[in-house]
C-alpha cells in the first residue's frame, strides 16, 4: 500500500466559500476579535454533567493504531484512493485520526466524498502538545509544536476539495497552511516530506514556560513532560480561575457561559501561547 504523490509538494486546496476563504485570511489578532465577540455569544449553554466531563477528557478519541481506509463510517483495510491526482496530504495532529470524528465531520458530503485513505506513522522532529485555550466541549485540543529529535504518532489523511473545505469549517481557531521538508514516516517505510497542516491561533500551551505534549500521542525521545486532559486542563484552571481551582471547575464554568469565560478568564491561558514559528510552515493566503 502507497499513498497518491507522497514525495510531492501538495497543491494548494481550492476553497471557494467565501465565508471560510475570510476567515481562513484573517491575522490572528482579527480573528481573536471575531472569536470573543461573535463566536462563542451564539454558542448555547449546557448543564455540566460527568459524563459530558468524561467526554471531553476523552479527546482525541479513539484512534487505530494503524493505517485505514474510512468509508462512510466503515473502517476498512488500507489502499490507495482510486482518485489519487485529486487528494490532497493533510496532517492529523488530534481527533481527526478518529473514524468516529472523522466519520460525523464528513457525514453530509456526496457518497464520493466520504471516502479516505488514513496513513499512520511517525512525525520526526515536531511533537503534539494542546492549544492555550479549552474547547467549547471541555478538553485542550491538540497542536504542533517543534522538538528536535522526537518522533511522535500522527497521521496523514488523502482528502478532496470538498473534504478539505469541510474539515476547515469544523477546525474553527486553527490557520490552514503547508509544512513543507518534513518528515512524516508511515508504518510501511512511506516518507511524506510536505503535507497541509492546522495549527492553532492561540499556539501551543505552555503553562510553566515550556511546552507540554499530550499523553494520549505517543512519542519516541520526547523532550517535553507529557501531561493526560485532566492534567492539562487542571494547569488551564490554576491559570484562569485560580491556584485551587480544577479542571472540573474550568469546564463547568465553560458549559456554564464559555463566551464570558473566554473574555473574562480565557486570556490567561491564551498569554501562555508559544506560536509555531518552523521556517518550515507557510499559512494559507487566499
Amino acid at each position: 500500500m502507497s499513498p497518491p504523490s507522497a514525495e510531492r509538494t501538495p497543491r494548494w486546496p481550492t476553497i471557494t466559500e467565501p465565508l471560510l476563504r475570510e476567515r481562513l485570511a484573517m491575522d490572528d489578532e482579527r480573528f481573536t476579535r471575531f472569536f470573543l465577540q461573535e463566536i462563542l455569544p451564539s454558542v448555547s449553554r449546557r448543564r455540566f454533567t460527568r459524563e459530558l466531563y468524561e467526554r471531553g477528557i476523552g479527546y482525541p478519541w479513539e484512534r487505530p493504531e494503524s493505517s485505514f481506509v474510512l468509508r462512510g463510517a466503515e473502517v476498512l483495510p488500507p489502499t490507495p484512493p482510486v482518485d489519487a491526482a485529486a487528494r490532497h496530504p493533510l496532517l492529523a495532529i488530534g481527533s481527526n485520526g478518529s473514524p468516529q470524528t472523522l466519520a460525523r465531520k464528513l457525514a453530509h458530503l456526496a457518497d464520493t466524498d466520504r471516502e479516505l485513505l488514513v496513513l499512520a506513522g511517525e512525525l520526526h522532529d515536531f511533537d503534539i502538545g494542546v492549544a492555550a485555550h479549552p474547547t467549547a466541549y471541555g478538553s485542550m485540543p491538540a497542536n504542533l509544536f517543534e522538538s528536535p529529535g522526537t518522533a511522535v504518532r500522527a497521521a496523514i489523511l488523502w482528502v478532496t476539495d470538498a473534504q478539505l473545505t469541510q474539515l476547515a469549517w469544523t477546525e474553527l481557531t486553527y490557520r490552514l497552511g503547508r509544512l513543507d521538508g518534513i518528515r512524516f514516516v508511515a508504518d510501511d517505510g512511506t516518507e511524506v516530506r510536505s503535507a497541509l497542516a492546522y495549527v492553532s491561533r492561540f499556539g501551543t500551551f505552555c503553562p510553566d514556560g515550556g511546552p507540554v505534549a499530550l499523553a494520549a500521542m505517543p512519542a519516541r525521545d520526547r523532550t517535553a513532560p507529557a501531561l493526560d486532559q485532566p492534567s492539562l486542563l487542571d494547569a488551564a484552571a490554576r491559570l484562569a480561575l485560580g491556584p485551587e481551582a480544577r479542571g472540573t471547575d474550568l469546564v463547568r464554568r465553560i458549559f456554564e457561559d464559555v463566551a464570558g469565560f473566554a473574555t473574562t478568564h480565557g486570556g490567561a491561558v491564551r498569554a501562555r501561547g508559544r506560536p509555531l514559528r518552523s521556517p518550515a510552515w507557510t499559512p494559507w493566503r487566499p
